[in-house]
């Protein structure tokens, strides 16, 4: 199973570099004893990596090292999968050769800058027990460690505090950078326990993060454990801004900004007196909000909420907006609809975060303005990684006009472009169309155009049994454009084509699933809201506090979202930091949210659920094959004179 979770938390500032970084600091037979971390000058080497020692030949060895140079630059041309079934290969034939551990740290890179978060995880532990202690180059790949675990900040920290003093100062500069992004996303409880659970002796991150702990614990106002890490953190020889938050809180001092807050009030906007059902929908939606803000931050919380009925009517929720924001709010969820969410986003004097279980436009709100739905960029990311896997030689997209559908396109194209995918061409149709035949033929001609051109064929060409390389649509259309489209693909000839489909979560919602025909979605890739068994932590805990609340069963999924919308903003609100630009940057560090309904982070301004790529099998989403294999190479067998 592949999954799918990016965090502007986790994202690294200059990930690119640290790829370099790695890479360069850990050639083969690279400069510096292990321990010396900066390899000076005259320095003896340090001992070769093998992956598993045997004999090899002179001239096995030389091949080896050929199909490293040759990863190396897929890798540095942007050409992952490529590199990575070039390492694959080397380290199968020849895992005793003298580069296998170089391929192996190839690898781990690769996979993680391909999206295979797992995977490249495991490449780098594999990597790690290879080296004997006190070598310098684990630093290098605790750091690919640390950015596999993205979007899980304790996993990164425990990581993190691992790194020992053989790490050289551009390692440590950027290690200290994810420690502290880490540290600040974590709730002083579970950071303590971190910290405490830490290794022995304490790393040179240590002090990094007793300096943040020591904060957090001043803000609870527990200042004797307080004094003790911020004491452990200026002994462990803290430097700069770490020296002095530890320093500041010996004089009781919090840095500037930290002053905790506990009370305060959200707004809720809803259309409780629009057509009826609308209202009934929102109704159930307030009843969600109203258990996230009761249960979510727990008992040292005062919460209140301030609610208003728009009527699902955009002059009035500008008015709602501005009432609230003179109250004091210091968010506002609700806006189920797109023009009500773009009047409330343009009505705020302050960015105030606004979130919006259902709306698509957050994106065109304007800044600090949130949704549950909308574009996942992310997702059609994971679906170009998963195409280039699959070895697809050509793709062409068919997309509705509309800028949520647009932004998956883009993202997907960008994906494909940097791993060498071929996109022949986007084809769009107008937003509600529901006759697509211009759009399919286009995109099929294009496709067929492209392999008739690679293959040094005519068009009036007839191909008996060729082998022919596989293609694909790709197809980020909303739940209810599946209805409509879906038939007309199989009705225009592309399930008889080779061609296969790929989409994104709209081929997966629930209600699209239990109404399309399975003759029209089986054998569709896409992406699906990941909620295995050890994510249903969120929905069961929502499930208890509502029916705890309410006395009733819980019924649908309504609840669940308003549930889901309000506990963004309220994690958000956890650190106790209230003032409009400190909480919108508490609202991007938003990773790895464990809701009713999924598992959210915010990526560059966006909402997005953790999602995997499924293939669908009778209405129901399976995950793909573990790792995407390349498939078999061979005919792919089509009648006589189709394309």
């Amino acid at each position: 199973m592949h999954v799918e979770s990016r965090t502007a938390r986790a994202r690294f500032a200059s990930g690119r570099f640290l790829v370099l970084l790695a890479l360069g600091a850990c050639q083969s037979g690279g400069a510096g004893t292990p321990g010396s971390g900066d390899g000076q000058p005259g320095a003896i080497a340090p001992p070769v990596v093998i992956v598993s020692p045997g004999p090899i030949s002179d001239d096995e060895e030389r091949e080896a090292q050929a199909l490293l140079a040759s990863a190396r630059a897929s890798f540095e041309a942007r050409r992952l999968f490529e590199a990575l079934r070039t390492t694959e290969d080397l380290l199968t034939r020849f895992p005793a050769s003298r580069v296998s551990g170089d391929a192996l740290r190839l690898t781990a890179e690769a996979e993680v800058e391909a999206g295979r978060l797992d995977r490249g995880e495991e490449a780098a532990v594999r990597y790690l027990g290879l080296l004997g202690p006190g070598d310098a180059r684990a630093t290098g790949m605790r750091l690919v460690q640390a950015r596999a675990r993205a979007g899980n900040p304790v996993g990164q920290l425990e990581v993190l505090l691992r790194i020992d003093g053989t790490a050289n100062s551009e390692e440590l500069a950027t290690a200290e950078v994810l420690a502290r992004e880490a540290a600040d996303s974590l709730g002083y409880e579970e950071l303590r326990r971190v910290v405490d659970e830490a290794g022995s002796p304490p790393g040179p991150l240590a002090p990094v993060v007793d300096a943040r702990l020591a904060v957090a614990l001043l803000e609870m106002g527990e200042e004797v454990d307080a004094n003790v890490y911020a004491q452990r953190s200026i002994d462990g020889g803290a430097r700069g801004e770490d020296l002095a938050w530890a320093e500041g809180v010996l004089r009781g001092e919090l840095p500037e900004g930290r002053e905790r807050v506990t009370t305060f009030s959200v707004g809720l906007v809803l259309p409780s007196g629009g057509p009826p059902a609308l209202s009934e929908f929102a109704a159930l939606v307030q009843e969600g909000v109203e258990v996230a803000v009761a249960t979510v931050l727990g008992p040292e919380y005062t919460v209140t909420v301030l609610t208003r009925d728009d009527e699902g009517d955009p002059q009035l929720t500008a008015q709602a907006i501005a009432e609230l924001e003179a109250e004091g709010v210091v968010g506002v969820i609700g806006m189920l609809q797109d023009e009500v969410l773009m009047s409330a986003g343009q009505a705020r004097s302050a960015t105030i975060p606004l979130v919006s279980p259902t709306a698509r436009s957050a994106a065109r709100a304007g800044e600090g303005v949130y949704s549950l739905e909308g574009a996942e960029p992310s997702a059609a990311a994971s679906i170009a990684r998963y195409a280039a896997s699959r070895a697809f030689q050509r793709i062409a997209i068919v997309h509705p006009q509309t800028p949520e559908a647009e932004v998956e396109a883009e993202a997907f194209e960008a994906v494909a472009r940097e791993l060498g995918m071929p996109v022949v061409g986007r084809f769009p149709y107008e937003a509600g169309a529901t006759f697509f035949e211009p759009q399919i033929q286009s995109a099929r001609n294009a496709l067929r155009r492209d392999e008739l051109d690679r293959l040094g064929l005519a068009e009036d060409d007839t191909l008996h049994m060729e082998v022919l390389e596989p293609a694909a649509i790709f197809l980020p259309i909303p739940p209810e454009d599946v209805e409509f489209l879906a038939p007309q693909l199989i009705h225009f000839g592309l399930d008889t084509l080779a061609i296969e489909l790929l989409g994104t979560s709209g081929w997966t919602d629930p209600a699209t699933l239990a109404t399309v025909d399975p003759r029209h979605t089986t054998g569709v890739v896409a992406t699906a809201a990941v909620m295995p068994e050890a994510d249903t932590v969120g929905y069961e805990r929502f499930r208890a506090a509502y029916e705890e609340r309410f006395q009733r069963s819980l019924v649908g999924s309504a609840p669940a979202i308003g549930y889901d919308a309000a506990l963004l903003l309220l994690e958000a609100l956890r650190p106790g930091r209230v003032a409009p630009e400190e909480l919108g940057r508490a609202m991007e560090r938003l990773s790895g949210v464990y809701g009713a309904t999924g598992v959210f982070s915010i990526v560059d301004g966006r909402v997005v659920r953790r999602t995997e790529v499924v293939r669908i099998d009778d209405r129901r989403p399976v995950p793909e094959t573990a790792g995407w294999p390349a498939p078999e190479t061979g005919a792919v067998e089509r009648e006589p004179g189709r394309f």
